[in-house]
């Protein structure tokens, strides 16, 4: 099993696909808080995820093309009060090529701060490819459905990663 295909298992285990993201060819994400990388399903800390993680993906052939990134706590408030929604940590739309800076940030980054003793909180990091320019440009945090939004906006996953941080 290759790298694509163990994170695409791994993502197909914890339901993240198809319930918060729609099946995708199962590229990796390349994320890393502070130089520190990101492998899938890893355990990080609060300290270590307070800043936005710096990302790489697979660029599409046409090099126009725009991305979407998110990031979100699928556990919000705890594992077992989830209510299947999620809480939004970073959108940020009209990314073009790998330069986040110079997309549109919808919601700015807010690192994971899982309540004390809520138990461990698992992360989706997802970029997306947009069909057309994001025409959305706010965004609660609280209540959030990826996998809605991904279709109310026509948004292609391309890449994806995860983590857990607990609050201990």
């Amino acid at each position: 099993m290759n790298a694509n295909e163990a994170l695409l298992a791994a993502l197909r285990h914890e339901r993240f696909v198809p319930d918060k993201i729609d099946a995708f060819a199962g590229a990796e994400l390349s994320a890393k808080y502070g130089g520190v990388p990101v492998s899938p399903g890893g355990k990080l800390s609060v300290a270590q995820t307070a800043n936005a993680p710096e990302l790489e993906w697979p660029l599409a052939d046409d090099e126009s093309a725009s991305y979407t990134v998110l990031m979100f706590d699928v556990d919000a408030p705890s594992r077992s009060a989830s209510h299947g929604l999620c809480w939004l940590h970073w959108a940020v739309g009209d990314v073009p090529g790998l330069d986040i800076a110079r997309g549109s940030e919808i919601v700015p980054y807010a690192g994971p701060t899982p309540p004390a003793g809520s138990g461990p909180h698992r992360y989706v990091l997802v970029v997306y490819r947009q069909a057309e320019e994001m025409g959305v440009r706010q965004l609660g945090r609280p209540k959030f459905d990826p996998l809605r939004f991904a279709h109310s906006q026509a948004l292609e996953p391309v890449a994806a990663n995860f983590f857990v941080a607990e609050n201990e």
